[in-house]
């Protein structure tokens, strides 16, 4: 992997095929790096590991921190996200640990460093029972992955970066990192997607590379889809921070494609391109 190498999030070509994401970034996009996702609990118990790697291998892609996400989270609103995401979410708590057990052995089986996920919406108030429970379950998460010499990065956005930045610092665990999702901040409305890049610095270890537009009610409603560079996050800021920072990590590529269309993708990387030569 070459420092500051363009990758794509799978998802945005097939949120329920690996393989499918894997060839079409190779063939169509022509990119050797591509981050995979599990949505369902069906998609992980149904995981060929094997298979994705074989996939990869023929087509000439690395599998970057693959992606895990948990059924029952509920995006209606900012609110019942908050309520309902990640490990903070008692009534599924116990499965979704299972189930990061599960991803990281197909993350192993890959040859994978790390696992990402969103982890919850972690509370700026650490008085607040969340934050304890959620300090909790991600020791526990990282503890498991450690085992496994795996590391576990937590999505940005959804609270603010130096709520996510203290609250890694309270883990205390040295296989916690970061994935940088620049436009999560300006769709949850809580965060400059730039500024962030300062107080997360040392923990990046993957970004998302994904615009929005800015919501009219910041914390309370969702900002909307944007292709790459039309949006409020700045892009060209974020890459001039992240270089300032000394980041050679990947930068993969997340579009809505439901939204903007598969164009989207190849703008996308075309507008990086011309960026980072």
């Amino acid at each position: 992997m070459a420092p500051l190498e363009i990758g794509v999030c799978g998802w945005s070509i097939d949120r329920h095929d690996a393989v499918q994401g894997i060839q079409y970034a190779a063939k169509a996009l022509k990119l050797s790096l591509v981050q995979i996702g599990f949505f369902t609990e069906r998609a992980v118990k149904e995981a060929d590991p094997e298979m994705i790697l074989r996939a990869a291998q023929n087509a000439g892609v690395e599998i970057v921190s693959p992606f895990l996400a948990f059924e029952k989270e509920d995006y209606s609103t900012i609110q019942r996200i908050a309520e309902t995401g990640g490990y903070g979410f008692d009534e599924a708590c116990e499965a979704r640990l299972a189930l990061t057990g599960d991803v990281a052995g197909i993350a192993e089986a890959l040859g994978c460093d790390s696992i990402s996920v969103h982890a919850g919406t972690i509370p700026g108030d650490r008085a607040q029972a969340l934050y304890g429970r959620l300090l909790g379950r991600v020791r526990e998460v990282a503890d498991m992955l450690a085992d496994r010499k795996l590391a576990l990065l937590i999505e940005t956005g959804r609270e603010p970066a130096d709520v996510l930045a203290r609250f890694i610092e309270e883990l205390d665990r040295a296989n916690v990192g970061v994935s940088f999702d620049a436009g999560n901040f300006v769709i949850y409305g809580t965060d400059d997607p730039a500024r962030s890049v300062a107080k997360l610095q040392r923990l990046i270890r993957n970004v998302h590379m994904k615009d929005a537009g800015a919501s009219t009610q910041p914390g309370v409603a969702y900002g909307g889809p944007a292709s790459l560079g039309a949006g409020d996050a700045q892009i060209p800021r974020v890459l001039n921070k992240l270089r300032a920072t000394g980041y050679a990590g990947p930068v993969m590529v997340e579009a809505n494609t439901r939204a903007l269309g598969m164009e989207a993708l190849e703008r996308a990387i075309e507008y990086l391109r011309s960026m980072l030569v």
